[in-house]
């Protein structure tokens, strides 16, 4: 009973008549130059600007100032203010939202601790002295990890965007609990903070999705948890999203996902997305004139780097990250 895959959305097609500048070649707004008197003023303004916001609209956010000053100290600040390329109204909003959501995800407990797999006091580490409902937390994180949706490739494009590697056929096992759901949206938050914690390049440039749809199926679409990861990542966690490059997708993609994205995606992102179909040499050609060369992707679509999810969360445990 084998559908005709109808064509991907003319709209979102890869196309190589775009400038191909790998620092702008998504639109994105420049860094300014940080010059310590710079960053000094835009402190000073974050702080005069979320000083405005009622205080019912920064619960978290006061919660996390007196339950972890030093999780929130400038480096955390910092963040923000380079994802909204110092715009420091959308960087005040973004962080007030980022605590709620934080809060919500991780529970009054985790949610104050560093998102760390290793070290004693990492939210994610398995601490015995954990309520049954932390405990649940962490378990289920753990399992959204290892279900592997979401990995870095500790890889970059040309511009210094890191790439992450999306794969909704991990989903074959998923059996669309709340506590699953909640776990892979846990997971996600983690993987994108390991990537922009304590990496200048990354906060300033951003990423790059890789998502892989081809072996999924309909019945692994879990509209509720896309939601999540698609407020989380356009609204709360300070990351630039450069681009979502699409490949090979299946060919329910234009039917079922691509309606739903329209729906769930800010506008700014929408005109980000790029689908690439075709051979896997077609397809590789095709990323390669957006600054991804085969020998920074992953090898589901026949690039160089494989990537060992247990090696790499094992690596992070050990270096308490």
């Amino acid at each position: 009973e084998a559908v005709p895959p109808p064509p991907p959305p003319p709209l979102l097609l890869a196309t190589t008549t775009e400038a191909m500048d790998p620092l702008t070649i998504y639109g994105q707004r420049p860094q300014p130059e940080e010059t310590p008197e710079f960053l000094s003023a835009k402190f000073a303004e974050l702080e005069d600007e979320l000083s405005k916001i009622p205080a019912e609209k920064k619960v978290g956010w006061i919660s996390a100032t007196e339950k972890c000053p030093a999780l929130v100290a400038e480096s955390h600040r910092l963040m923000f203010l380079r994802c909204e390329v110092f715009n420091v109204k959308e960087a005040a909003a973004r962080i007030c939202k980022y605590w709620d959501k934080r809060i919500e995800l991780f529970g009054e407990v985790l949610a104050f601790k560093p998102l760390h797999v290793g070290g004693a006091e990492g939210a994610l580490h398995e601490n015995s002295e954990n309520t049954k409902e932390d405990a649940d937390r962490v378990r289920f994180t753990w399992k959204g990890l290892y279900l592997g949706f979401m990995r870095p490739t500790m890889t970059h494009d040309s511009g210094g965007r890191a790439i992450v590697f999306a794969d909704p056929s991990a989903f074959k096992g998923y059996n669309h609990t709340s506590d699953e759901r909640y776990g892979v949206a846990r997971s996600t938050w983690y993987v994108l903070h390991n990537i922009l914690e304590g990496n200048d390049t990354v906060q300033k440039l951003g990423v790059v999705v890789i998502a892989y749809p081809h072996h999924a199926k309909i019945s692994y679409v879990d509209r509720k948890l896309m939601k999540m990861n698609m407020e989380s990542i356009t609204g709360c966690i300070p990351v630039r999203m450069g681009s979502f490059h699409i490949c090979h997708p299946p060919w329910f993609f234009g039917n079922i996902i691509f309606p739903l994205i329209k729906v769930i995606m800010p506008d700014r992102m929408k005109k980000r997305i790029r689908v690439h179909s075709g051979s896997q040499e077609r397809v590789l050609d095709s990323l390669g004139k957006f600054g991804l060369e085969r020998s920074v992707l992953p090898s589901d679509i026949g690039g160089d780097v494989i990537l060992d999810t247990d090696g790499w969360l094992q690596e992070c445990k050990k270096k308490g990250l």
